[in-house]
């Protein structure tokens, strides 16, 4: 299609088409794979003042269209639609140099094609007697088959969860951290070893590096009060700290680190504290110095850098404002303009990987649903998935000998976990699992009477909006909007849930009639991430945080019946909720932990709540008189603890058997909290051996 000229050709041959369809072709192939509302559509193709018969006019248009392409509707190959909801091009989507004169490249060259024919032809013999040689001569020399890929558990681990695996410069050994309860710390085993070697005992300790030499390895250590750079003897010792930095980190593993192959520079990702964002640095062998080598916007964070075999390029992933919209980039290593190579949108999990070759780079993506390990050229070009792997793969890491490649294949299974209340600081009994459903379940919310509770489920592969009853029974699906969905939050009637929904660069507010179960974007800001919403307690208004303009994340409300946003914080905010008498909002940080409180009458704020590396903008729940809150770091695995407004004190309410994060709420009658607990974690490194 030739947007500029309105031509659609196939085969260089035009293909007559009327307005309508091919504005609505226009409009999907400039978004390929986001969801194109039946709104959005409808003020592109009929403006406001035109009278007609909008359903069935873009029916008719779309099967015009379809009938074009040769599509179906119920099998298609390039339009999905989305029932009463909208539609999404679903085909690859190549888009060619402006500078191109498109026009002349589309026109049909119909009398050169016999001559082409023949070429093609003599081309193609020529091919296949090139390829006979190439056969007989490998088949005489006994080289003519590769050695077959060899997928293999890596031995000598010891148990626990191991992750951010990272082979030697002789692609002899592999070195991991490990997390859990106890053997955690940093790893050395041989590939094909029975026994692991132990370096390092700190639970904070991650990501290990090789020196090009093979005699040390790096590794970052993360705790409450910084995020700080080691290096120890491959064979044990004397740990030596090169850098450290700021600890706060909104909600991506900064500890992702990497050795230039000249052994001279250690690359990281830097966060300062005055600054809303983090960049790749490089660190100095020599001085410790560091320099800033990328300069993301602000609410964008660089992390996961990787050095290509020639030391000449860094891939890294840059993570937007919304936290889940990720994609790999490549810089010089010298310095430059970085060149975006995915435009995917979605969650990559640990470091991108340089093939031996340096020509492709192999990383784990949730661009097809789930995390698993895809592949994609170093110039650019489609990524292509790894067959072989498991269905969730992350964290590669490939040799630069040995043709070796290792990576983590985990499952991690959050659920949402019931616990009576003796009175406000003391439980009554044990804790039951309420919603024990296999992925991930989290960030959870009461429907206002008390009966119902809504929570993101990736279950299905996606992450969707789910409700259950509130004794965990009736669960059911409410969106199913293949991208990413959370924080769903009730509105004071009970009909409708409010929820952020991520697809594409930038985020948006949706509120879906639980009845109806069709979702409606909320007019915010279409060109920012708007993330986190909730309620007033009169319902008239929608409260989120927004990057409006690539600035600090700042709370803004919209009303619930269509307006303009207005904002609310000026010095940060990034999840809020109203007190119960609604003259109060009590608020968190996106660059701050803590909570904040404003009376909505002016704009003064204070902060009540001060605990430094403890709490995730999401991990509290407000009631009348105080604030429970998830305070992380307390071991070994976080705590559940209650601040009271009128004496000031923090009282510690319960400690969980498992790992806690993710959200916690409050039963309207107070009578009872819900908590998300890691129930299951079962991980193991993957040694693939032959992998090129």
């Amino acid at each position: 299609m030739d947007v500029r000229a309105g031509e659609l050709r196939k085969n260089g041959l035009p293909i007559k088409l009327q307005k309508q369809p091919l504005q609505i072709l226009k409009v999907l192939l400039e978004r390929p794979g986001e969801v194109i509302t039946r709104e959005e559509l409808r003020d592109q193709l009929w403006p406001a003042d035109t009278f007609v018969d909008f359903d069935h006019g873009l029916n008719s248009a779309v099967k015009r269209l379809r009938d074009v392409l040769g599509d179906s509707g119920d099998n298609p190959r390039f339009i999905e639609t989305l029932p009463r909801y909208g539609y999404r091009f679903i085909g690859p989507v190549e888009r060619l140099d402006s500078g191109t004169d498109s026009a002349s490249s589309f026109k049909p060259q119909v009398g050169r094609l016999g001559r082409q024919k023949i070429l093609i032809s003599l081309g193609a013999i020529l091919l296949i007697l090139l390829g006979i040689g190439i056969w007989w001569i490998y088949r005489n020399s006994g080289e003519g088959n590769p050695a077959a890929i060899q997928i293999l558990p890596l031995a000598g681990a010891p148990q626990g969860y191991q992750c951010a695996a990272s082979f030697s410069p002789d692609g002899n050994q592999v070195a991991f951290d490990q997390t859990g309860e106890q053997n955690f710390g940093i790893y050395v085993t041989l590939t094909n070893g029975e026994k692991s070697v132990r370096l390092t005992s700190d639970p904070g300790d991650c990501c290990p590096a090789w020196s090009p030499d093979g005699q040390q390895i790096a590794f970052s250590r993360h705790s409450e009060r910084e995020l700080a750079i080691y290096v120890i003897s491959a064979l044990g010792g004397v740990e030596h700290r090169l850098h450290r930095g700021s600890a706060n980190y909104p909600y991506f593993h900064p500890g992702y680190l990497d050795w230039s192959p000249d052994g001279k520079f250690i690359a990281f990702s830097e966060r300062q504290e005055n600054e809303i964002h983090a960049s790749i640095a490089l660190l100095s062998g020599a001085d410790s110095t560091t320099r800033q080598l990328t300069t993301p916007p602000d609410q964008a964070f660089d992390s996961g850098p990787a050095f290509s075999p020639d030391g000449s390029q860094v891939v890294f992933i840059r993570t937007g404002g919304s936290g889940t919209a990720s994609d790999l980039y490549v810089v010089p290593a010298s310095g430059g303009e970085p060149k975006r190579l995915t435009f995917d949108n979605a969650d990559i999990k640990g470091t991108p990987a340089w093939t031996e070759n340096g020509r492709d780079i192999v990383f784990s993506s949730k661009r097809g649903g789930l995390s698993t390990l895809w592949r994609i050229p170093a110039s650019g070009g489609e990524p292509r998935a790894i067959a072989g792997v498991g269905a969730i793969a992350c964290c590669p890491s490939i040799s630069r000998k040995r043709s070796q490649l290792v990576y983590q294949d985990s499952i991690d299974n959050y659920g949402l976990w019931h616990l009576s209340l003796k009175d406000q600081t003391h439980v009554q009994g044990i804790p039951s699992p309420l919603i024990s459903a296999q992925g991930l379940n989290y960030r959870p919310d009461f429907s206002p009477d008390g009966s119902k509770i809504a929570f993101e489920s990736d279950r299905s592969g996606y992450a969707e909006i789910w409700t259950c009853d509130s004794n965990g029974s009736g669960c059911g699906q409410l969106t199913s909007l293949h991208g990413r969905a959370g924080t769903a939050r009730w509105s004071p009637d009970g009909g409708h849930i409010a929820f952020e929904f991520t697809q594409g660069e930038h985020s948006g507010i949706y509120v879906v009639d639980v009845a109806a179960g069709r979702p409606q974007l909320v007019p915010t800001f279409p060109t920012a991430n708007n993330l986190a919403p909730s309620w007033s307690r009169d319902g008239e208004w929608i409260y989120f945080t927004s990057d409006y303009k690539g600035g600090r994340f700042e709370l803004w409300k919209v009303p619930r019946k269509g307006g303009s946003p207005v904002r609310v914080t000026n010095d940060g905010g990034t999840y809020g909720r109203e007190s119960m008498d609604g003259r109060f909002l009590y608020y968190s940080k996106l660059e701050a932990p803590g909570v904040w409180k404003r009376s909505l009458s002016d704009s003064q704020e204070t902060r009540i709540l001060d605990k430094s590396g403890g709490i995730h903008w999401y991990d509290w729940a407000l009631v009348h008189n105080g604030i429970y809150f998830l305070n992380s770091p307390t071991k070994p695995n976080g705590a559940i603890e209650f601040l009271n407004f009128e004496s000031g004190k923090i009282t510690p309410v319960f400690s969980p058997d498992k790992p806690m994060n993710w959200g916690i709420i409050v039963s309207p009658d107070s009578r009872y909290l819900v908590y998300v607990q890691n129930d299951f974690r079962q991980t193991s490194l993957v040694l693939v051996k032959n992998f090129r």
